[in-house]
């Protein structure tokens, strides 16, 4: 019986090695179909850095500030005057966080994230205080 498995592994492994001589190109094919999954990667890439068509205008005063997405045509689409995921109208420390948020906002948007909701965790993430 281990003889008989002996021989098949040993004629299983001699099988393998006659396609790859029968076919020395087989792994330049290979290699060409990985440049060619690379190159929508590539594309991808350059799609993410195409400028967005939406804007945002951050609102409010020193110590409650907020933002409002516009989108091509100057139509407002979201007003935001405080912190979004956090409870009560708490408006952002600085018009730097504002503009943080704001832009992650964008992003959502840019993907196709509609609302583009906010979680304490991403406001975490960013390094946004609430």
């Amino acid at each position: 019986m281990k003889k008989l498995s002996l021989v098949s592994v040993l004629f299983l492994c001699a099988c393998s090695l006659h396609e790859d001589k029968q076919n020395p190109h087989s792994k330049s094919k290979i290699t060409a179909n990985k440049k060619e999954t690379q190159a929508p990667k590539t594309e991808k890439k350059s799609q993410e850095k195409m400028p967005s068509s939406y804007r945002f205008k951050i609102i409010g005063s020193p110590g409650n500030f907020g933002y409002q997405i516009m989108d091509a045509t100057g139509k407002l689409i979201i007003n935001q005057p405080s912190i979004p995921a956090i409870q009560g109208n708490i408006g952002f420390q600085t018009e730097s966080d504002a503009k943080i948020a704001a832009e992650f906002v964008i992003q959502k948007i840019d993907k196709g994230i509609f609302p583009p909701t906010f979680s304490v965790a991403e406001l975490d993430s960013l390094g946004l205080t609430h």
